[in-house]
């Protein structure tokens, strides 16, 4: 009898496990891909953050991202909205560079709501900030005093990306809810912080995520986005990390975009104000812009890779890099002579934790052996920090470029409708295009460690020849038992 209900448990377990990662159906809204907009030239920004070791030897640091944001909040008139996946001050720090983005993001937003007391602002966040329920966020509490629109995503609709692990606890442990009281465990992320209770590492176990990192505000004329892979967190504040700034009607898609995640997380975004559609100057020399969301970029990519052609020119700055049938394409289109380089985070740090090359080192071996070294990685020069960007450029012989920038790593995770995520995809039909030039001007000042400075390394800096490793990373890209 015993034998026969272990089997039938095991059974219920692989049934459970199929439906939540393979069939089930995600809340509507997601996987989305918006109209296509026309802005001007002019009105989409490429922003980045560097860390680096600049020719005299110093760790320095260059940030424009979440400046731009903060500009962007005092001069908010009437709406704003953000949606950041981690928006806390705990985690390891690196030495040098480190901001309180935490702290900096949640003043201004409490100071914009005491100047201007009718505006509206709505926060979307990831449950990971409050540790799944286990830990108070005060840079949260002082939001919600201040009259702050504050919604805690809700991951149980999302399909579950960790196959071994997620069934288990749907059976047996998602029952027990959460409380900040009575903490047994040690904080995960800050051993100085409050303990947390065993349902926090439990549900932390899952390893899902809302991953976005969005922000839109309007100044009175028209509303302004910025798409990022940077969050408001101290632990991160000196990774390097890319944006794109876009005025205009754009900020609609995101909106329409958000809604989804506040209704099936029970809650209600305001409503933004309405501005009269504005129509470029010069059509010639306009851009156009579209929001994809979870797999919805995936298909966009592999259209893209599928469509590149010999000579055309692929150039990509990733955190992580694993995803099956993107690295196939990658290596279909360097057989038809695409020009492909990439720069890579080496995966050795992460908050003070060491990740021994995974998964990074093993899947760029694979890049370069499979592609029989045609495509070519640089490794950045990381001190602690990562190489946090998620940034690829496209730029085709018959001159139309192609920009992705957003939150979402090329992984199973990101990919595959498991993660939220979302990006921006500018396109132009003039390689001088200034948001065009501003990203290729960015990806070769670190691929050649322009003004004496040391951005990138060789790619055999980190070389892993690991059959280990690689084994490793593949059975965690195809199980979930990872953070990648």
């Amino acid at each position: 009898m015993m034998l026969i209900a272990a089997l039938c448990c095991f059974v219920l377990l692989i049934i459970l496990g199929c439906y939540h990662a393979i069939f089930k159906k995600n809340p509507s809204g997601l996987s989305y891909t918006s109209a296509v907009y026309q802005v001007d030239a002019e009105d989409v920004c490429f922003l980045y953050d560097l860390t680096y070791q600049n020719a005299a030897g110093d760790i320095v640091a260059e940030q424009q991202i979440f400046d731009a944001v903060f500009e962007r909040i005092a001069a908010a008139r009437r709406y704003i909205l953000l949606d950041m996946f981690l928006f806390n001050s705990t985690g390891h720090l690196p030495e040098k560079n480190v901001r309180d983005l935490a702290g900096q993001l949640t003043a201004r937003l409490v100071e914009r709501r005491r100047q201007q007391p009718e505006i509206a602002i709505d926060v979307i966040t990831d449950p990971i900030n409050s540790v799944y329920g286990g830990a108070r966020s005060p840079e949260i509490e002082a939001l919600r005093q201040a009259g702050v629109n504050v919604i805690y995503t809700n991951l149980m609709p999302l399909r579950d990306s960790n196959l071994l692990y997620s069934p288990v606890w749907r059976l047996l442990f998602q029952w027990f809810g959460n409380s900040p009281y009575y903490g047994m465990f040690p904080h995960p992320f800050s051993p100085n912080d409050a303990s947390v209770t065993l349902r926090s590492y439990l549900m932390m176990f899952n390893f899902k995520a809302n991953h976005r990192k969005v922000f839109i505000a309007d100044n009175g004329e028209h509303m302004t986005t910025i798409l990022t892979s940077a969050n408001p967190h101290n632990g991160s504040s000196a990774h390097s990390n890319v944006a794109l700034r876009i005025d205009g009607a754009f900020s609609q898609a995101v909106y329409a975009a958000e809604s989804a995640v506040a209704v099936f997380s029970g809650g209600t975004l305001h409503r933004p104000p309405a501005f009269d559609g504005h129509q470029p100057e010069d059509a010639d020399k306009a851009v156009t812009v579209q929001l994809l969301t979870e797999h919805a970029i995936k298909r966009d990519l592999l259209a893209l890779f599928e469509g590149a052609a010999q000579d055309d020119r692929l150039l990509i700055g990733m955190f992580y890099l694993t995803d099956r049938q993107v690295m196939a394409s990658l290596f279909r289109a360097a057989r038809r002579g695409v020009d492909i380089r990439i720069i890579l985070d080496p995966s050795n740090d992460a908050f003070g934790r060491q990740k021994y090359g995974i998964p990074n080192q093993p899947a760029a071996r694979e890049l370069v052996v499979k592609s029989n070294e045609k495509i070519r990685i640089r490794w950045y020069a990381t001190h602690g920090e990562q190489y946090h960007a998620k940034f690829i450029l496209l730029e085709m012989q018959r001159g139309i470029a192609h920009l992705l920038v957003g939150s979402a790593n090329l992984t199973r995770r990101h990919l595959e409708n498991y993660n939220l995520e979302m990006n921006a995809h500018v396109t132009t039909a003039r390689a001088d295009s200034p948001v065009i030039r501003e990203a290729r001007r960015y990806f070769e000042r670190l691929w050649m460690n322009e003004g004496g400075n040391l951005y990138t390394l060789d790619y055999m800096q980190h070389q892993n020849t690991s059959r280990l490793k690689t084994a490793l990373y593949k059975f965690a890209e195809f199980s979930g038992i990872s953070t990648f």
